[in-house]
């Protein structure tokens, strides 16, 4: 998860500054945003069904390799000298395609690998080390387009995808039983049917939709943010990352050496009002030095809250519809680059730093609103 998750925030930050480079418009790289996040809608809740009927091992290597031909591509689309905007479209496009594989199947392995006992510590720590990559993968990105170019940074993420290809052909997964009965559209959508029709699991969803909907687009701006607001260039938007991504660790740290008891419902709920008022704050620093340690706290408090999100869900499915749910459950991260392509319509229009905070005052309304009206989120 660590080697793919360098390459994917890698990735990211390439593919944002290149847009912005190719076209100066942040309109562009809200729309590259957006379509590295579709496929998490019309690729991964289909995919949930093979999830739960193939060998996930299996399911991991093939994605694992055609994303690492795909940066490969792009490295020598970039370095030849022939890259066009639409091409980023249509990479951003395939590239999410295979995240929004590889992710509920890792995560669906969890319980398989560690029991039920273990899954809260180690979605903790699997959190902590993607989150890790929050640092390592922007900062090198970062340096690699600073002294060379885009091009070396998507070889870069071709690597370590190569890496992680190796590393799962030396784990061994049990075998399950295959559960998956129903077929067609009643089958690629049971995942959604098992989580709206508990309120447990509805509210854990919708709570988990908000934040990456509307506040946490804003790292996808963070390249205009360094260059415009901060002047601080690539390697300054490296060190942003890196500050959110040092946040997120500790705060999933925490959250994996704790016990769930009852009200983390709630406490859901103060952990992503803090961070609302963070972001922010975020969004209307033009100082260096009153952004970073913004950006840890917030790394901390959003990495917390998805980390416990993420965790109460695993803990109240079973493992024979775990692949769907999941995988229903991973829309919730092609949420965020969706949310970038209105933020980036809004910030064309009225600037990036107002497009931000009215995000984040939004969202603060709404998770709010669902605090106040939900009988079942006291009861988590």
């Amino acid at each position: 998860m660590m080697a793919t998750s360098v390459s994917q925030w890698t990735a990211q930050v390439t593919y944002g500054w290149l847009a912005l480079i190719l076209t100066d418009s942040a309109r562009f790289v809200g729309l590259v945003s957006f379509m590295s996040g579709l496929p998490f809608l019309v690729v991964a809740v289909p995919a949930g069904v093979y999830i739960d009927r193939l060998d996930r091992r299996t399911i991991l290597l093939v994605s694992q390799a055609a994303a690492a031909i795909l940066g490969i591509v792009m490295a020598i689309d970039v370095l030849a000298g022939f890259v066009e905007p639409w091409h980023l479209l249509a990479a951003a496009f395939l590239n999410g395609s295979f995240l929004s594989i590889l992710n509920p199947t890792m995560q669906s392995v969890i319980p398989a690998l560690v029991g039920k006992d273990g899954v809260t510590n180690a979605v903790g720590l699997m959190s902590a080390g993607q989150n890790m990559t929050r640092i390592v993968g922007p900062s090198l990105a970062g340096i690699i387009i600073a002294v060379s170019s885009t091009g070396f940074s998507f070889m870069l993420t071709a690597a370590t995808l190569v890496l992680a290809f190796g590393l799962i052909t030396r784990v061994r997964i049990p075998p399950r039983e295959r559960s998956v009965t129903t077929r067609g559209w009643q089958a690629a959508f049971s995942g959604l049917r098992i989580i709206w029709t508990r309120g447990d699991l509805r509210v854990l969803f919708l709570l988990a939709c908000l934040p990456p909907v509307l506040i946490f687009p804003y790292v996808q701006f963070l390249n205009i943010f360094a260059r415009d607001i901060l002047h601080i260039g690539a390697q300054g938007l490296g060190l942003l990352s890196a500050a959110s991504g040092i946040g997120a660790v500790v705060g999933s740290l925490m959250m994996a050496s704790r016990t769930f008891r009852p009200g983390d419902g709630m406490r859901q709920i103060r952990i992503i009002a803090i961070y609302a008022i963070g972001v922010i704050g975020v969004a209307f620093s033009t100082t260096l030095w009153i952004t970073l340690p913004l950006m840890v706290l917030g790394g901390l408090l959003g990495g917390t809250y998805m980390s416990t999100n993420n965790a109460l869900m695993q803990l109240r499915i079973d493992d024979d519809v775990r692949g769907r749910v999941m995988a229903t459950y991973m829309m919730t991260f092609g949420l965020l680059p969706l949310g970038a392509l209105p933020m980036g319509l809004v910030a064309g229009a009225i600037g990036i730093q107002v497009a931000v905070a009215l995000g984040a005052v939004i969202c603060l309304a709404l998770i709010l609103t669902i605090a106040a009206r939900s009988r079942a989120l006291r009861t988590i």
